[in-house]
């Protein structure tokens, strides 16, 4: 996969908000930064992890904060470079490869951007196979990996670093810096080697996430509905992979609230004709479930996206508006999150839920 020209930037973003799952972060703001530097020529190398020699040093950096705050920050690639050359510093060491945390919204497409600024290869994979709100919710830290230590830095060059026993206590450490500092950080994190990363990362999935975005352009351009292109692409019940339209209406209701650098919010569409047909999405950051009718037809860790019922262009929390037709699609999580292990982490119950989870084909057979 190479990303060289603006369209590879603007397909690479649209597939990065698709697996977001409405977090993530605008990827508006990171294709800014990365068509930036592919405009100067610096173009991000990416890898597989089987090419990374077992011993090679591996980071990962993200934003910590509130995807509604980040349209209101600045997003400084200097302050990010120095993000990394902070961490090396105190390591002792230089860093071999990067790698997202998520591979959803912001972060996928910014770290795209610092890699390609510092010449550093981007390891094809990330944490989570989508966007998730709390740091510690990454396979990393389900096989071991500790977040700890967290480098931090806003826009403007305050930084500071967090020491913590557990990966649950860097994330409320990390998340108490973020609300002082706008709702809005970024942060270096996860230090591996490669052999972890071999291990314990969700693969491929920046390469998948360039494969939605540009799916999505070339079906609105070749087909009568891009959602055929998207059934065609993701839908592969043979590699364990299912793809469904759960939802066709329009929103009528909102519900959005900024609390601990989160968004929490609810979502009320009527399908289209019959306003007794109703489907309700909650939201922490990300889109966690949805429910027809009252009755769960998705739930996290499978992606329920929200995306526009012409266009099949995804939405992210903040963009969502009253009237807006949309499609509410559901993905079945790559089958690492799907680990009993995995769930106990970022499953229903880590969000509250009572339900347990069930599979997005299970669910709508």
């Amino acid at each position: 996969m190479q990303i060289k020209t603006k369209q590879d930037v603007r397909d690479m973003a649209r597939g990065a908000a698709f697996l977001g799952v409405g977090g993530g972060g605008d990827p508006y703001v990171g294709q800014l930064m990365l068509q930036q530097e592919v405009l100067k020529g610096k173009f991000p190398n990416v890898i597989k992890a089987q090419e990374l020699a077992d011993d090679a040093k591996v980071l990962c950096v993200c934003g910590i904060g509130s995807p509604p705050v980040l349209v209101e920050h600045l997003l400084s690639s200097t302050m990010l470079s120095k993000l990394v050359d902070q961490m090396e510093a105190y390591l002792g060491y230089r860093i071999d490869a990067l790698i997202s945390a998520e591979i959803g919204g912001l972060n996928s497409v910014m770290t795209l951007g610092v890699a390609a600024q510092r010449n550093v290869p981007l390891i094809d994979a990330d944490g989570m196979g989508r966007a998730f709100p709390q740091l510690e919710m990454v396979t990393f830290s389900v096989y071991g990996c500790p977040a700890s230590p967290v480098m931090i830095v806003d826009e403007l060059g305050n930084m500071a670093r967090v020491h913590a026993q557990t990966d649950s206590v860097a994330e409320k450490m990390s998340r108490a810096i973020s609300s002082s500092l706008g709702a809005m950080v970024y942060s270096a994190l996860y230090t591996m080697t490669g052999k972890q990363v071999k291990e314990c990362a969700v693969h491929d999935t920046l390469s998948l996430s360039y494969d939605i975005g540009r799916c999505i352009r070339e079906s609105r351009e070749q087909l009568d509905s891009p959602f055929e292109g998207l059934l065609a692409l993701l839908n592969k019940p043979e590699e364990n992979r299912h793809f469904r339209v759960l939802f066709d209406g329009k929103i009528v209701d909102l519900l959005h609230e900024i609390k601990d650098a989160w968004h929490f919010g609810t979502i009320t569409m009527e399908a289209n004709g019959d306003s007794n047909d109703v489907m309700v999405v909650e939201m922490q950051n990300e889109y966690l479930a949805a429910r027809l009718n009252g009755k769960t037809v998705a739930i996290v860790p499978d992606l329920i996206c929200i995306l526009d019922a012409e266009t099949a262009e995804p939405i992210t929390g903040e963009r969502l508006k009253y009237g807006q037709r949309v499609k509410v699609t559901g993905l079945s999580a790559a089958e690492i999150l799907r680990r009993p292990e995995c769930l106990e982490v970022f499953g229903p119950a880590a969000f509250g839920y009572e339900e347990s989870f069930q599979t997005v084909e299970a669910l709508n057979p």
